[in-house]
């Protein structure tokens, strides 16, 4: 009996766990045969029957070898086996399958080879987003997109849904992709110690001297169930120190590609020139006045600023929870209709871009 066709991976993350789920894709009972007939190890159910007999969605109790666990056939030629989480067990399951003649390949192949190719996007979509929020928006997307993705491969989606769709595919990609936050100013004012009180644990080094800072330390988050990455940039200031400039240079460049700026500046120091060249440089950035437990120095209240800074501090943690509703708010500022269907996955957004 040939096993050409039949597949085996394992759906749940390496490592230890209470349950494990095992995928077994194609000829069911030439890979059971193959088992008797080899000797290995396979499942043997309560109530005696094979597994290409049991009836499709139905729990079945058994054993494989010493292992108790239990079976599903999910679908004509798939089963699905549910064993205890260990790495040991699965192991042992795996290799029989294998000696059995299943090929062994990882789940995202497994998903692709199982559905069609907009379908394996939002399984793997759903398998990276890392927020209830984010998921349940790709649950709607799976749900909206059959329709969809099938019309635009027959060419017969309206321009109007083309554009709409077009138009939310930056939201879509950051359902599974953290929106950028980069965190900008002169140095020593207290950007590390911010970026801490955001994350709410210390991530970024904090001490005091100019220029500390001379790479981009990132961090993961989530505010209001929207995935974000801080980043933490070098100071920017005018400098003879090759190090230190090449960081800045890095720092920019990562500043002038973020999703979104915030600038922080210490209102207890008077204002620079080049303090000033930064806000002129960035006018859509997010100001924030920090160390707003000092007092703040006159010259601040002679500057017109693109859009008013709000004070914070690391300190007592004053103005944590405005800064963080707005840059929750300029990230997503509106929310797309849940009927409208977006791309999620560069394979989505390739195919949108040729039919527009």
């Amino acid at each position: 009996m040939s096993l050409d066709k039949t597949t085996v991976s394992v759906l749940t993350p390496p490592g230890r766990g209470a349950v494990a789920t095992i995928l077994v894709s194609g000829q069911l009972d030439a890979l059971r045969q193959r088992a008797e007939d080899t000797g290995s190890p396979f499942f043997i159910a309560k109530n005696g029957l094979p597994i290409e007999k049991q009836t499709l969605h139905r729990i079945v109790f058994g054993s494989w070898g010493d292992e108790e666990l239990v079976i599903c056939r999910t679908a004509e030629e798939c089963l699905e086996i549910y064993s205890h989480g260990g790495q040991q067990a699965v192991t042992r399951i795996m290799q029989s399958l294998v000696e059995s003649g299943a090929e062994q390949i990882n789940w995202e192949s497994s998903v692709d080879k199982q559905s069609e190719s907009w379908l394996a996007d939002y399984h793997k979509a759903l398998s990276s987003c890392s927020t209830e929020r984010t998921a349940e928006l790709l649950l709607l997307q799976m749900h909206h997109g059959a329709s969809f993705w099938s019309r635009l491969q027959l060419g017969t989606v309206s321009t109007d849904e083309l554009t709409i769709a077009r138009k939310w595919a930056r939201f879509g990609q950051h359902l599974v992709t953290p929106w950028e936050v980069v965190i900008g100013g002169p140095p020593n004012v207290g950007k590390s110690s911010l970026i801490n009180r955001l994350l709410g644990y210390e991530r970024a080094i904090v001490f005091d001297q100019p220029g500390t800072t001379r790479d981009v330390v990132s961090a993961d988050t989530a505010i209001d169930g929207w995935p974000v990455r801080f980043s933490d940039t070098a100071g920017q200031r005018q400098t003879c120190d090759a190090l230190e400039t090449k960081g800045i240079s890095y720092a920019i460049a990562k500043f002038q590609q973020a999703d979104l700026q915030i600038l922080v500046f210490d209102q207890s120091l008077q204002p620079d020139d080049f303090t000033l060249s930064l806000m002129a440089e960035f006018p859509e950035a997010i100001l924030l006045y920090h160390k707003s437990d000092l007092p703040m120095n006159s010259e601040w209240h002679r500057i017109k600023f693109p859009s008013t800074p709000l004070p914070v501090s690391s300190i007592t943690g004053d103005g944590i929870q405005k800064v963080l509703a707005e840059i929750s708010a300029r990230l997503v500022p509106v929310l797309p209709p849940e009927e409208v269907v977006y791309p999620i996955s560069e394979r989505q957004r390739n195919l949108l871009k040729q039919k527009i």
